[in-house]
């Protein structure tokens, strides 16, 4: 008999050692990058977050600053992933409770009388305690929590790509109001010159130097230029509203000015090699997360099939009288051996639809990483672009500011006619419209700099 048991506990240890050669060890999917990227690229080896307090990066603007802090604190859709983060770590601590045996208690006392022939009533009391315990013969159980972690692990990484969502949409916002802000005011002074031209030009007019056709011009440019300023108004009142769903309230708070925006704002932030995004974008990372909880559960999916082993124990204890309810205790020792491949059909589906869940997994982890790197590459050509144009932009302004000087002179003079002027008066207007747009968009280009590498400085 003591051989037979030796012999039973060398199998169950053998076959508890078992479960390291029956995991499937990650390996990130090859990517078709050049090779100078490569050494840049650092494997996700550990489950630790990314920094759930991003530093933003400094763009020397105390009001978008608390813009969005007060998004992030009132945001819904951020509250949501929040949710959907302690849902999922709340998931992976259940599943951790596998490492421990399952305990059940159950007691009952019954008094019974026959209605009929009045006797005694008799009574029974019963308690019993059970434990069972699965030993995780070819590491199935660790697979389980591993998945679980792994998942738990992609749910903070979307809580944070979710955050950075929300600074992007709230700076772009911010810069658009801002940006019209600025079209508003060039939109009003050119109306200021619109206004003071047709008062010379009907002046002139009643006294005879210029025609009537002058004044029928300079009167269409006032009432163009307030339409002009109408629509851009409207817009900015559309982009407002747009702002306050993000804050969840109907009207932005009196304590956020935006100001028209600043033509010379630089900001500073560092390049890194492109390929080093996949280490730090959480929604890469997000992917990657749940592609290694992919490879574990088709492990799980392939070692739910192998034989299974359970320790089971009971300890039971009843009487008909209370006083001697522990009296003759009783203990029950036993094991349940579990057999599933016997059925071939479910075990060969089954394992190729979590292989396939994980080759479409790591298509989808491709995907993000080739588009994360592009997302890179396309800031930094607009961002420099946009330093390219402004220093044209800023020169284009300068002639235009001296053309219009030398064009109002003239006209004043009888030298040009009206058109001539409201040319010049329309192409100033223009370039000033252009240079706060080139401004938005550098702003905007830095953030999505920002942001394509993971929201780190």
């Amino acid at each position: 008999m003591k051989i037979i048991k030796a012999i039973g506990y060398g199998v169950i240890f053998l076959l508890t050692g078992c479960g390291s050669l029956m995991r499937t060890e990650y390996q990130r999917p090859q990517l078709d990058l050049p090779d100078q990227w490569q050494q840049n690229v650092r494997i996700i080896s550990s489950q630790k977050p990314l920094n759930s307090q991003t530093q933003l990066l400094n763009f020397h603007d105390p009001a978008l600053m608390k813009l969005i802090t007060l998004v992030l604190e009132s945001n819904n859709d951020l509250a949501l992933a929040g949710i959907k983060l302690k849902l999922a770590r709340a998931s992976a601590g259940l599943t951790n409770t596998n490492l421990t045996p399952d305990f059940s208690f159950t007691g009952s006392a019954s008094n019974t009388k026959s209605i009929k022939h009045g006797s005694r009533p008799q009574e029974n009391y019963s308690s019993g305690l059970s434990l069972n315990y699965e030993l995780d013969l070819w590491g199935k159980l660790s697979r389980i929590r591993e998945k679980d972690e792994w998942e738990a692990v992609a749910s903070e990484y979307d809580y944070q790509a979710t955050r950075l969502t929300l600074i992007n949409t709230t700076s772009q916002l911010y810069w658009r109001i801002a940006l019209l802000n600025r079209q508003i005011d060039n939109q009003i002074a050119g109306k200021v010159i619109a206004e003071k031209i047709l008062a010379q030009t009907e002046s002139w007019y009643h006294a005879g130097k210029v025609g009537q056709l002058d004044v029928l011009h300079a009167k269409q440019t006032v009432i163009n230029r307030q339409n002009e300023l109408e629509q851009l108004i409207n817009q900015q009142q559309n982009t407002k509203n747009s702002l306050t769903l993000l804050l969840n309230s109907t009207v932005l708070p009196e304590s956020i000015d935006i100001k028209p925006i600043n033509l010379r704002q630089n900001v500073l932030v560092e390049y890194s090699a492109p390929l080093s995004v996949i280490s730090t974008r959480p929604d890469v990372r997000a992917i990657e997360s749940r592609l290694r909880s992919m490879l574990a559960n088709s492990d799980v999916a392939r070692l739910s099939f192998y034989p299974t082993l359970s320790l089971q124990a009971a300890l039971n204890a009843g009487s008909q009288l209370f006083s001697q309810w522990f009296s003759d205790p009783t203990r029950v020792v036993g094991s349940a051996v579990s057999l599933p491949f016997i059925q071939w059909n479910t075990v060969r589906l089954t394992i190729e639809q979590s292989d396939l869940q994980v080759q479409q997994t790591a298509i989808e982890f491709r995907n993000s990483a080739y588009n994360a790197i592009m997302e890179v590459n396309n800031a930094i050509n607009a961002r420099t672009m946009a330093e390219t144009q402004k220093s044209q932009l800023f020169e284009a302004l300068s002639l235009g500011q001296q053309r219009l000087a030398l064009t109002t002179n003239r006209y004043q003079a009888g030298a040009v006619n009206y058109q001539t002027l409201l040319t010049a008066q329309d192409d100033l207007l223009s370039i000033e419209n252009s240079l706060a747009q080139n401004q938005y968009d550098y702003l905007y280009a830095t953030l999505q700099l920002w942001l394509a590498q993971g929201g780190e400085n």
